[in-house]
């Protein structure tokens, strides 16, 4: 479940063959982009035979070198800036991984059972770990609530009671949550009919520049579970004093990464740039025809498409 599925392939496997990437369209920005890109290529068509019967229209193409150098740097640098948030997003979640696998190796071997409360304390403590992991990725993606099978069998009924009792003052600081939604709000979505990819790229986009208005999220409330039971292991002798200070360190590491999460998610690339990119791009894409009219429809048709698809699709993955 917490394990990286990566395959370093550039090739896929579809109807008995196998297909290099660059025959791919699935996993691509293909679907998103096309509208635009036809509508953009259709509009140099239209340019092109204005041009062909008024030749005096037809702008220099070196004209739009310059505009062209400008621009994409503006895209290189959103680009940059979007990698850089998710290798830095890829870190953190290495680091989450690394510290809850020490946090269960520690409990799991150090831990001495001197009764079954603590035997019953121990496994319980084993699977708030697990659940904290995968609170987080219900947390960045804005699914507020319990109902969610990855949590069944890891959450003790006490602390599910504890949570609900609380629902009435916050929504666990959900990113993309409503203050008064419900427990199970994420289920009663109006856009329950959406893909999930759909929904986390519009809760994405409505909630950049996100600031917490609730008292504690839900990860932090399974954290306070993990070092209550660091606690109980140290005022009961169940652990010496250097595996607890251990313990104690990697719930503080745990909280740290999380805060890192926070502030990937909560600070977007400013909404300024991102308008006046979009305005640059389509801009230079509207009078790119006037400049390739001259060349004849066909060449106008190709060149068009070929640097509509390639800006558009560079500016929807970054």
């Amino acid at each position: 479940m917490l394990i990286d599925r990566v395959s370093p392939s550039n090739r896929t496997r579809a109807m008995g063959m196998v297909w290099p990437d660059a025959l791919r369209i699935r996993g691509s920005v293909i679907r998103i982009t096309f509208p635009a890109v036809f509508l953009l290529t259709g509009y140099g068509v239209g340019i092109a035979f204005l041009i062909r019967k008024y030749e005096y229209l037809a702008l220099q193409i070196a004209i739009l070198t310059p505009v062209a150098v400008v621009l994409s740097l503006l895209l290189v640098f959103r680009t940059n800036s979007a990698y850089d948030r998710f290798w830095e997003g890829r870190k953190i979640w290495q680091d989450l991984k690394v510290n809850s696998r020490n946090m269960i190796r520690n409990t799991w071997c150090g831990v001495v059972e001197k009764s079954i409360e603590d035997s019953v304390q121990k496994r319980q403590a084993l699977k708030n770990v697990a659940a904290f992991m995968i609170s987080i990725k219900h947390y960045i993606r804005g699914e507020d609530g319990l109902d969610y099978a990855d949590y069944d069998g890891l959450l003790s009924p006490e602390f599910r009671m504890q949570v609900l009792a609380r629902r009435s003052a916050h929504n666990y600081g959900s990113i993309g949550g409503s203050i008064n939604g419900s427990i199970g709000g994420a289920h009663n979505s109006p856009n329950r009919g959406q893909s999930s990819s759909e929904l986390r790229i519009q809760q994405q986009q409505s909630n950049e520049g996100w600031e917490r208005t609730v008292e504690v999220p839900f990860p932090s409330l399974l954290l306070y579970e993990i070092q209550k039971f660091v606690e109980y292991l140290m005022d009961n002798g169940v652990v010496h004093g250097q595996l607890y200070v251990n313990m104690l360190s990697t719930v503080n590491s745990m909280g740290t990464l999380l805060g890192g999460c926070e502030r990937i998610i909560s600070t977007p690339i400013p909404m300024a740039y991102h308008i006046h990119l979009h305005h640059s791009l389509y801009l230079y894409l509207l009078v790119l025809p006037w400049a390739l009219g001259s060349m004849g429809l066909a060449k106008t048709i190709i060149l068009q498409f070929i640097i509509s698809f390639m800006m558009i699709g560079i500016d929807a993955i970054s």
